[in-house]
């Protein structure tokens, strides 16, 4: 399970970053746009990440007290 959780946060991170940079690529090919949009990407990629990391672990002591 906790491959899993880790597998789906490393390519959220990049899918988000890709995404960002192939945006930036479509809207301003010769300007910054793919690397702010990039940055935003793996940052939002990183934030998403998190938030799911801490919502395992409350599922998780949920669970705990149950048992």
């Amino acid at each position: 399970m906790l491959y899993l959780l880790v597998m789906q946060l490393i390519f959220t991170v990049i899918g988000l970053s890709l995404l960002g940079i192939y945006i930036g690529m479509k809207m301003d090919p010769d300007g910054t746009l793919p690397t702010v949009l990039g940055a935003t990407g793996l940052f939002l990629g990183i934030i998403v990440s998190f938030f799911t990391i801490l919502q395992f672990i409350k599922s998780e002591e949920r669970y705990e007290r149950r048992s």
